[in-house]
């Protein structure tokens, strides 16, 4: 079983939230696909702009009709580390088995 990530909301009065992270997701990513030596390679760089977390209490920790909380909003860099190791790991594999699978006509080569 994987190691749950705590959830980094504190509440007004200095409670932390007992939540974990279930989610993230990444705004503007740059993905691009490049022709090298005859054979397309993707490239992808980190978001330009941030990362929302995703709480299993309380998901974006917004409240009715108001935007999420900026304590859910991290740019990369700032990221717990252990929650940067799983975004690196899995975002690379997904993207080149979903490249794999484009480039050679919905046939994935694993």
């Amino acid at each position: 079983m994987t190691e749950k990530i705590p959830c980094p909301y504190v509440y007004a009065k200095g409670k932390r939230c007992t939540g974990h992270i279930v989610g993230v997701e990444a705004f503007k990513a740059d993905i691009s696909w490049v022709l090298r030596d005859g054979r397309w390679v993707l490239n992808w760089g980190q978001p330009r702009s941030h990362f929302h977390l995703l709480c299993s209490e309380r998901h974006s920790h917004a409240g009715f009709s108001r935007p999420d909380s900026d304590q859910m909003k991290f740019y990369y860099d700032q990221l717990p580390d252990a929650l940067r190791a799983v975004v690196d790991a899995n975002l690379i594999e997904r993207l080149i088995v979903e490249a794999t699978i484009k480039t050679t006509g919905g046939k994935s080569r694993r």
